[in-house]
């Protein structure tokens, strides 16, 4: 043995070092401990996390659109039935006074064409009872 002052340490026999000089040169850590394989796996399994997340982001947005356009398009449409049955009942109204009016009016003509008449039949009848 050669005499370096440290006794029962073990040597390395490569480079007759002693074993205590190596192990403070080696030191472990999680990302020295990882192989390649394990790295790329890791990075791709954040990767898939990240976009997972970003499109179920997307897809709740798209979601809450979807309700919100949904709703504008039934409101829409009540309100547009709700005009569409007043407007209706409007015509429906204008068209009853108007055949009302038609018709007082017709009957007032017949009246006073049913008094014409009566008026011109007396008349001719005293005209014919003058002259005869």
């Amino acid at each position: 043995m050669l005499p370096t002052g440290l006794r029962g340490v073990a040597r390395n026999p490569r480079t007759f070092r002693p074993a205590f000089l190596y192990s403070c040169q080696i030191h472990s850590s999680q990302v020295a401990s990882k192989t390649v394989t394990e790295k790329v796996a890791d990075v791709a399994d954040k990767v898939n996390k990240k976009v997972g997340k970003g499109l179920a982001s997307a897809i709740e947005v798209g979601e809450k659109a979807t309700e919100k356009t949904k709703e504008t398009i039934g409101s829409s449409t009540e309100t547009a039935k709700g005009r569409a049955e007043s407007a209706t009942q409007t015509v429906q109204e204008k068209t009853e006074s108007a055949k009302q009016t038609g018709r007082e009016k017709f009957e007032s003509a017949k009246k006073s064409t049913g008094e014409a008449t009566e008026e011109t039949r007396r008349k001719a009848n005293e005209v014919t009872g003058k002259s005869s």
